[in-house]
């Protein structure tokens, strides 16, 4: 019982070490009056940094985030763990459905484009993205449109897509917002967005943007990106009832490397955060520094 306190006494010093290392950065952007906010926590000089992006509608306080965040603290890389802004100035906590959502997909990649060129400016020459759920989704995306030299590999966590009536896209809202956006209106409507349901409160403009990525544009998308990528899926995620398991032969044929976490949910919730943190490091240890 003593050794079990000794053991626990000593991660607990290394949390409290990190969360002492950790700092909050205020950015200004450069296409938006707005700021965004991040955690940065230096590591070692010789190791690449690792941008961490959160998933749809929460923030780097998330516990998947937290999860990676620290264990790659633990083995020395340095992070950056940005606030998506989402349409709000200094955004530091989620948002719900019912928000009024005035931002863009081509808005957030802008954000993310920033923060790589941050890291370039703190001296930072090898960047690793990596991203959970719809921030994997954005984090395709952004290589294509916005290549950067800095950035050197690219790890997928949790990755669907964000189009797809079998997510609960309904067809007369993307009929709605088109013909709301064809009239030149931006007046909020109730979309249903993945688990929002009739009550995603969101410009036309803003619900399109992101309606553009489909279960064919992900993989397609992601076949062409031509720097390696790996993807770390749960093996229970809950979204398979929903696309089904061959979502993951998809994942696989378009050339990333795949790694499942058996018995793990679309969060990597409770048992499976040790896990993910395992094989988020394996992977980064098959990459070499």
């Amino acid at each position: 019982m003593k050794q079990l306190y000794i053991v626990i006494a000593a991660v607990l010093c290394c949390f409290h070490l990190l969360q002492a290392n950790a700092e909050e950065v205020v950015l200004s952007f450069k296409h938006t009056p707005l700021k965004g906010v991040a955690e940065y926590s230096k590591g070692d000089a010789n190791k690449p940094v690792v941008l961490i992006l959160h998933g749809f509608l929460t923030n780097n306080q998330f516990h998947t985030i937290t999860a990676m965040s620290d264990a790659l603290q633990l083995e020395g890389y340095s992070t950056l763990a940005p606030n998506l802004t989402l349409g709000m100035n200094l955004r530091r906590n989620a948002l719900s459905c019912t928000s009024i959502h005035t931002h863009t997909l081509q808005q957030d990649l802008q954000e993310v484009d920033q923060w790589v060129q941050w890291l370039s400016q703190k001296g930072h020459d090898r960047v690793i993205l990596l991203g959970h759920s719809s921030g994997s989704q954005q984090l395709i995306e952004y290589v294509v449109k916005y290549p950067h030299p800095t950035i050197k590999q690219m790890l997928l966590t949790s990755t669907f897509y964000l189009n797809g009536t079998e997510l609960g896209t309904q067809k007369r809202d993307l009929e709605y917002a088109t013909k709301e956006i064809n009239n030149g209106s931006s007046r909020p409507h109730p979309y249903s967005f993945l688990f929002c349901n009739n009550n995603y409160h969101a410009t036309p403009e803003s619900f399109m943007s992101y309606q553009t990525i489909t279960r064919q544009r992900l993989l397609s998308t992601l076949s062409s990106i031509d720097i390696p990528t790996y993807t770390i899926m749960g093996g229970d995620d809950e979204r398979y009832t929903k696309v089904g398991k061959n979502w993951l032969n998809e994942l696989k044929a378009t050339g990333t490397k795949l790694t499942i976490v058996e018995k793990a949910n679309h969060f990597f919730a409770l048992d499976g955060e040790p896990k993910l943190q395992e094989a988020l490091i394996h992977v980064l240890t098959s990459i070499g520094d």
